[in-house]
């Protein structure tokens, strides 16, 4: 597998979406967003989606360049249409609304439709938590009709529906939960397909509705399984409701449903309820009690959400990012097709 610098990556990324259409602010955002998320160890939302993403534009899915709409504003709240614009684009604008108004209002809420795959969710509720808030966002996703099973049930309803709450601390990082409702993102199933591992029992059903460790076998009609059983399958739900319903995105089995994402964000104002260093100091003797927990044998100690990510980015702007062999050939595909020399942009 190719190793490249994160700069690198970025450059490859903004010279794609550039040459596909985008202007140079959004080429360079959504490069962020894809590099980003491979830094914090999520190459399943990393540089695998570049050739997903123009593929879309391509059929006309995405459209580089799209101007978001607000179509409906309270004080407090708002709702975006994203015209099917890139979606870390519309998301990016959605948080930065809602963590506006939170600094009036105390507490805001954006939602967001006709929206494509905005990536990493914990990328928005960070910029949250970096203002001295809580942020939290939610968003329903994937094909119409679902690529998850409920609870007991033998047949996709539900996407992975991702959620992320991002919280600040004091000398210690913030907490940061990120996931999927399903055992895993897809993505992740995806990547381990590219490099021909099988996966863990438990992971997805066939078809037919029976466990299988191949990857190929989600794709063939298969399903992802909800984690923590019906636990995951009542948070994936819920999360269609608030995605879906309340954005007019439309839920995943509904007949309104055109795919991408449905967003629900929130920011809370922490200085609306005290102050805020005194908040951090809390968070930062919470964490540590924590840290100072003994662990069970097999565990060298216990993290807080967050803290892998952390760790991964640190060492893999000194590393390099590892790339699969399959998503840098198709990667190089869509140079070509663009007419792009990629020796030339990566030196």
């Amino acid at each position: 597998m190719p190793t490249f610098t994160a700069s690198q990556l970025r450059k490859v990324g903004f010279a794609v979406f550039e040459a596909a259409g985008s202007p140079r602010y959004e080429a360079e955002r959504v490069a962020d967003s894809l590099v980003k998320a491979n830094l914090v160890g999520h190459d399943s939302h990393g540089v695998m989606r570049i050739v997903e993403y123009f593929e879309k534009i391509k059929r006309g899915e995405i459209r580089p360049g799209a101007k978001t709409e607000v179509v409906r504003e309270t004080p407090s709240t708002a709702l975006i249409d994203g015209h099917w614009g890139f979606g870390q684009v519309v998301a990016e604008e959605g948080m930065r609304m809602a963590i506006e108004k939170a600094k009036t209002y105390s507490i805001s809420s954006v939602g967001a439709f006709h929206c494509n795959h905005i990536g990493r969710l914990g990328e928005y509720s960070m910029m949250a938590a970096e203002e001295g808030m809580v942020g939290i966002i939610a968003c329903n996703s994937g094909p119409k009709g679902g690529i998850m099973a409920p609870y007991g049930g033998a047949a996709s309803r539900l996407s992975t529906n991702p959620l992320s709450v991002a919280v600040p601390a004091g000398k210690m990082k913030p907490f940061l939960l990120d996931f999927a409702t399903s055992v895993v993102a897809e993505g992740k199933v995806r990547l381990k397909r590219n490099r021909r591992e099988t996966i863990p029992t438990g992971w997805i059903l066939d078809k037919n509705g029976r466990p299988t460790n191949d990857p190929e076998d989600l794709y063939r009609g298969g399903m992802l399984l909800p984690f923590g059983a019906y636990k995951g399958y009542a948070l994936a739900l819920l999360i269609d409701t608030l995605g879906g319903a309340l954005t007019g995105a439309g839920c995943t089995t509904s007949d309104e449903y055109e795919g991408g994402n449905g967003v629900l964000m929130a920011a809370l104002n922490i200085g609306s309820f005290m102050p805020l260093e005194a908040f951090k100091k809390r968070v930062d003797d919470l964490f540590r009690s924590m840290k100072d927990t003994p662990t069970v044998s097999g565990c060298e100690e216990v993290l807080i959400p967050g803290e892998p990510e952390f760790r991964t980015e640190e060492e893999r702007l000194i590393e390099g990012i590892f790339v699969d062999d399959e998503t840098w050939q198709g990667v190089t595909k869509v140079a070509e097709e663009l007419g792009l020399d990629l020796e030339k942009i990566i030196k």
